[in-house]
Formats: C-alpha cells, sequence, structure tokens
C-alpha cells in the first residue's frame, strides 16, 4: 500500500514539472545555426519552378555558396579527366525533398514548402535536403532591392536578415597542407 501510494505521488509531481522542464528547450537560432554546420555539403540559393507527381521540386539554381564534397567515385577518376582545380559544382536538377531517418521514406518536397513554388536557401545532400531543424529558408526581395533570408521556424520566414550577411558565416574549408 506504502509503495502504490509514492508512485502516484511521484508521478503526479514529475506530471507537474513536465510542463516547466520543455518550456524551458528554446527553439535553435534557424538559419544562422544551421548555416555554421561544417557536414553541410551543399548550400543554394535556388527557385522551385515546379513540381511532378511525387511531390519532387524541379530547381533553378540562382548561387552555389558551397559546392559539394568530392566523392569517392570522382577521386578515382585519372588527373587525365579531371583538372586539377576542377571543383564539382553541381546540383541536382530535382530535389525530392527529405530522407526521414531510420526510413527509405521520403518527405516530398511539396510537403516540406507548402505546395508553393518560390526561392529558398537550400541545404541539400544530393537530390535531398540536409537534415537541420527547418531544412529550407525562404528567400525573397526586400524593399531596397537585396535579398533577404528568413531566418526562423515560424512559416513565414521572418525574422529576415541580408542574405549577403547570412552566407558570410559558412564554414571555410580548411586547407590541406602538404
Amino acid at each position: 500500500m506504502k509503495y502504490n501510494k509514492f508512485a502516484v505521488l511521484f508521478s503526479l509531481l514529475l506530471h507537474g514539472l513536465a510542463p516547466e522542464i520543455f518550456a524551458d528547450d528554446p527553439l535553435p537560432e534557424g538559419v544562422i545555426a544551421a548555416i555554421r554546420n561544417e557536414n553541410i555539403p551543399i548550400i543554394v540559393d535556388a527557385s522551385v519552378i515546379k513540381f511532378n507527381e511525387e511531390g519532387h521540386g524541379e530547381i533553378k539554381v540562382h548561387t552555389i555558396y558551397k559546392s559539394g564534397k568530392i566523392t569517392k567515385q570522382e577521386k578515382s577518376v585519372t588527373p587525365l579527366t579531371l583538372k586539377k582545380k576542377e571543383v564539382r559544382t553541381s546540383v541536382a536538377n530535382w530535389i525530392r525533398g527529405y530522407g526521414l531517418e531510420g526510413s527509405d521514406k521520403i518527405a516530398p518536397l511539396r510537403l516540406i514548402i507548402n505546395g508553393k513554388p518560390g526561392r529558398f536557401l537550400f541545404f541539400l545532400d544530393g537530390d535531398l535536403l540536409y537534415s537541420t531543424y527547418n531544412n529550407q529558408f525562404p528567400i525573397r526581395e526586400a524593399k531596397s532591392g537585396s535579398l533577404e533570408v528568413g531566418t526562423a521556424f515560424n512559416g513565414s520566414g521572418g525574422p529576415w536578415k541580408p542574405l549577403k550577411e547570412v552566407v558570410k558565416l559558412i564554414p571555410k574549408r580548411p586547407s590541406k597542407k602538404k
């Protein structure tokens, strides 16, 4: 009987404190924190032009801010076919969406960006979105004519920061010393 009373009181105590524990967890900093991730293979400013039946998005790339890492296949290419300064800068024409961890399922791009074509800052890993808290951030033209990127997770993108300032936060690849 004493054990049951203790169990009930303990569970009520935990249940009463739980909202306070979770309320203190702040959201990540949005694009500012995500763009500093050195593991992101490709960062592009691209417009989604249209969607196919599967929900994959065809994109038009405006700027590549960080090109992809050279793959094992590209490393094995002989020096005659790959120039010394040539770097992989190709981006897939279609983005499938976001691959769910531990599953073969993919959340289609149409669902992720609410089915509306537009301009976004995408973090990519091949033809999939790289795993960040939000996966994509909207880009718009400011009244001054410069580009701004939405930095938060509230769906509308705001607050907005100049794109030039945000891309300066992309970590530089360390140069290899010989």
